[in-house]
């Protein structure tokens, strides 16, 4: 028998159950197994259900149904191509919407750095468990997700914030109120060498009074359990004032609006217009912000 919640057992495991323990064909809980429980428990805990478990019946035999599809038919409910699965909305009780409807509220709704991962997990790698995101990639992954979101101008939505979905038109896809005005979107870049910068598929929006930290100034920085407690403090922050984007420099020595080409002693700030160039850190690792006004 195999043990374990039956939600996050990977469909390998349960298609050679039967076998002995002792058979090479047999698949045995490993990191591999782990990375597709990961997965499915992340899915779950951002949207409140399950990747899975759709309309799909595939035996009349309850049983045999559960172990096809968590096992050999598994079929992920959001599948681009293969609709087989879709969930059906008849059979939910209405406490599950709308969240259970995929439909109303899709996996992209997590935003670009989560929807490429789950891609991996539940259509690449569902069957094939050496494409299956690591853990360190979720972690990366949610890092930047977390610094795609923006609260939502409507004060009736239910859900208050959203992630950019990289879009020039930002839009709360919970309420779908578009945002009002002039967003900036910070595109950053570290150097590898001495003034020479690369794109870090890092982006951070900007929002009022958020705070800017040295894991983003700096790519060698983490955001984990290793952070100093200096390194948790801000080092900056974005403010909306008289109809402009300021970014307020708290304790960067470094910052440098390189496309007037003068340098932000701290107390001052910087203002953000669309192709803004702002040296944040000249460190090794140091990051490059390029300022894209959304909208």
């Amino acid at each position: 028998d195999v043990l374990g919640t039956p939600d996050f057992i990977a469909p390998e495991v349960i298609v050679t159950k039967q076998l002995k323990i002792g058979d090479n064909a047999r698949k045995l809980p490993s990191i591999a197994t782990d990375r597709h429980a990961l997965a499915v428990m992340i899915y779950m805990y951002l949207l409140y259900r399950h990747p899975l478990r759709g309309g799909k019946v595939w035996d009349l035999d309850s049983t045999k149904d559960e172990e096809l599809s968590m096992g050999l038919k598994a079929l992920f409910v959001e599948h681009p191509t293969d609709k087989t699965n879709r969930v059906k909305i008849k059979d939910l009780h209405p406490n599950q919407l709308p969240q259970g409807d995929p439909d109303k509220i899709p996996y992209t709704v997590c935003g670009p750095y989560l929807k490429k991962l789950f891609d991996r997990a539940f259509i690449e790698g569902l069957h094939d468990p050496g494409k299956r995101p690591t853990a360190g990639e979720w972690e990366e992954a949610l890092l930047k997700t977390v610094d795609l979101m923006q609260p939502c101008q409507n004060p009736n939505c239910r859900n208050k914030w959203f992630v950019f979905d990289n879009t020039t038109k930002p839009k709360c896809p919970f309420c779908s109120t578009e945002y009002r005005g002039k967003l900036p979107v910070l595109n950053l870049y570290s150097s590898r060498r001495v003034g020479s910068f690369t794109p870090d598929d890092y982006r951070l929006m900007v929002y009022h009074n958020q705070y800017l930290y040295q894991w983003h100034t700096n790519r060698n920085i983490s955001p984990n359990e290793r952070l100093t407690d200096e390194q948790k403090k801000p080092v900056g922050y974005f403010v909306y004032h008289n109809n402009q984007w300021l970014l307020i420099n708290q304790r960067l020595k470094d910052l440098e609006d390189k496309t007037d080409g003068k340098l932000i002693p701290i107390g001052q700030s910087v203002t953000l217009t669309n192709g803004k160039q702002i040296l944040l850190s000249k460190d090794e690792g140091g990051r490059l912000i390029i300022v894209q006004m959304a909208n």
